[in-house]
């Protein structure tokens, strides 16, 4: 008998084992559930961080070419204004100061809204540079000093359009 007694106390029977692997194994793969979804989450917190920042530089970018739209040193009547329409807005400035504005420079700037191709740009002169990628939407809106909207297919000569460099209001983003 007491054969029998040491040997039943000498470890786990298999039931037993078995049981503590099965807890052993739905505690591994809560864990692991709980890790997944906090990776996930700072995933989607990653690319949000992101895009904003993305947005934020393509903002900083548009204001810096419309405050500087039309700088003229040399009083040439540079039209600050080159294109206007509702998925374009074209702008120059002459930045060196030379009396002519270099089309293939950041004298030459632009906003283009790709809908079809799925993408919001700056144009530097001769240089495309995405701000946006996936885009399902945009349109350009323009208004005066007022806020009074214009048209987008408006004349962009600075005459009907008012815009003086002296003049410039500030440039806000949209909602």
């Amino acid at each position: 008998m007491t054969r029998q007694s040491s040997e039943s106390s000498r470890g786990f029977s298999l039931v037993e084992l078995l049981v503590a692997l099965g807890l052993g194994l739905a505690i591994a793969i809560s864990a692991v559930a709980a890790v997944a979804t906090g990776l996930r989450a700072l995933a989607r917190l990653a690319l949000r961080a992101e895009a904003e920042d993305v947005l934020t530089l393509g903002l900083e970018a548009f204001m810096l070419d419309v405050r500087r739209a039309g700088f003229d040193p040399r009083a040439t009547a540079l039209p600050a204004i080159v294109d206007a329409t509702a998925s374009r807005l074209a702008l120059q400035a002459d930045l060196d100061g030379d009396g002519l504005v270099d089309a293939t420079s950041e004298e030459s700037t632009a906003i283009a809204c790709d809908v079809p191709g799925g993408r919001v740009s700056r144009i530097v002169g001769s240089q495309s540079l995405p701000l946006a990628n996936g885009v399902v939407a945009c349109t350009l809106e323009y208004a005066d000093a007022s806020g009074a909207p214009f048209p987008s297919d408006a004349d962009p000569d600075p005459p009907n359009w008012g815009v003086d460099h002296a003049d410039h209001g500030p440039v806000t983003p949209g909602t």
